[in-house]
């Protein structure tokens, strides 16, 4: 065993279980994204992300190449993937006239959601030493800077820049644990 001053839990969408350990309920769910990349280069340095609403996906330009995204379903963070949506996906850049490679890489994510969608950035009433900041959804990126700073106040004792009451993981109650 270990000691420490202190710990963080930003364990995305397995922050549910973590918390639970420490008797607060944070009901956290894994809202999983599906996406395509392929290696295709000679695009536009200056594409911006498309959305092709028709087909409710979003396709984007990297230094690596182009990814395109789309779907939504909520599961386990650690279910594999469903093929028949990637299938789709392809097929729907193919249906676009889109040149894409013929083995792109597939992923699926799993981002942090909390039943209202707002994160839970914090410290722990009952265990002071424990600062908390998942659930960010779609927005963890978006949402990292000032979440780092959030949480870098917190640790240093001092007033965050903003009132983090909304945010409180205390919200939804505690497990009994």
């Amino acid at each position: 065993a270990r000691e420490a001053e202190g710990a963080l839990v930003a364990a995305g969408a397995w922050a549910g279980r973590l918390m639970r350990g420490l008797g607060v309920e944070a009901p956290v769910i894994a809202e999983r994204g599906y996406s395509v990349q392929s290696a295709e280069h000679g695009w536009d340095e200056a594409l911006p992300p498309t959305v092709f609403e028709e087909h409710s996906m979003v396709v984007s330009r990297f230094t690596s190449g182009l990814r395109a995204s789309s779907f939504v379903e909520f599961g386990s963070p650690d279910a594999p993937g469903d093929p028949r949506k990637w299938r789709l996906l392809e097929r729907r850049l193919s249906d676009l006239g889109i040149r894409f490679s013929p083995a792109p890489d597939r992923w699926v994510g799993p981002r942090p959601t909390l039943p209202d969608y707002l994160p839970a950035i914090g410290r722990l009433e009952s265990e002071p030493r424990i600062l908390y900041a998942f659930g960010h959804q779609h927005l963890g990126l978006t949402m990292a800077a000032i979440t780092a700073e959030l949480t870098t106040a917190l640790a240093a004792d001092r007033p965050p820049v903003i009132d983090l009451t909304p945010f409180r993981i205390e919200r939804f109650g505690r497990t009994g644990a």
